[in-house]
């Protein structure tokens, strides 16, 4: 199954290892993407074994919602040997995969590069995105949003579980510094960004515990409740709660945030329940 899109990636995968293979930390990050594109295929599987809204796809739109989740970060790659040779230049590798599999015939779906080029940004790009909003095929909007929603929860799930099974490396990636004992605060504005329920923008995060808090506000931008269900079986949420609470100097503050936090996954948990 996908084994032509897990040979595309296997040859990004190894044209950027062979650049970077004289940098320890490039390396790593290379290994890790092409790892964590298995993942969030895994993760991905998951949740379009048990939602009901792909119950009734066909095999064919299976396959490019799964194609999607595969090569959702096959632009990694591209950007990690840009950071080599362009320093300076600044890169997305959304729009470099979605550049990719666009000069690919047998990739040139709006289903598959449409979710891609925007799995990273926030929701309201690919609304406001022409190639979207002016489709008049109605069936073929609702098909992209659905993968969209999909590709998006699988990559934040999937990074969860693997933040959960990782050393000190993984999550300085994060910009995190694992371990940290009541080093910093949490900025106003993100603590704010949180008690809204929003996502935390990244330019708005400056200390350790402000980009724990962004990686916990992704449980307000998932989408399906299998999501969930998928960080309760893999019991990969918890631990940020906890690395927040070591990290966050405020202790009013983290109080604050793990009753939320609480409120909102009791909430999610009923749903499930139905």
């Amino acid at each position: 199954m996908l084994e032509n899109e897990k040979n595309l990636l296997q040859e990004e995968y190894q044209k950027c290892l062979e650049i970077t293979k004289h940098n320890k930390s490039f390396t790593s990050l290379t290994k890790e993407k092409i790892q964590h594109s298995y993942q969030v295929l895994e993760a991905g599987n998951y949740i379009l074994k048990e939602e009901n809204v792909f119950k009734n796809w066909s095999s064919q739109r299976i396959k490019e919602a799964r194609t999607a989740l595969l090569l959702h970060d096959i632009g990694r790659f591209a950007e990690i040997i840009s950071k080599i040779q362009f320093p300076e230049q600044d890169t997305d590798h959304g729009i470099l995969g979605y550049n990719i599999l666009a000069n690919i015939p047998e990739y040139y779906n709006p289903r598959i590069i449409i979710p891609i080029k925007h799995h990273g940004h926030m929701i309201e790009e690919l609304y406001n995105d022409p190639e979207y909003y002016t489709l008049e095929d109605p069936q073929l909007k609702y098909e992209i949003e659905k993968i969209s929603f999909l590709v998006r929860d699988a990559d934040k799930i999937a990074n969860f579980k693997l933040l959960s099974e990782s050393g000190q490396d993984i999550w300085k990636l994060f910009r995190i510094q694992k371990g940290q004992k009541k080093q910093s605060s949490i900025s106003e504005i993100v603590y704010q960004t949180f008690l809204k329920h929003k996502v935390i923008h990244l330019s708005d995060a400056h200390t350790n515990s402000d980009f724990i808090l962004l990686l916990i506000c992704w449980i307000f931008d998932l989408n399906y409740q299998s999501s969930f269900a998928y960080m309760q079986s893999n019991q990969c949420f918890e631990f940020l709660v906890e690395e927040l609470r070591n990290s966050n100097s405020d202790s009013s503050a983290q109080q604050q945030i793990e009753e939320v936090i609480r409120n909102y996954l009791h909430q999610k948990e009923q749903q499930l329940r139905g």
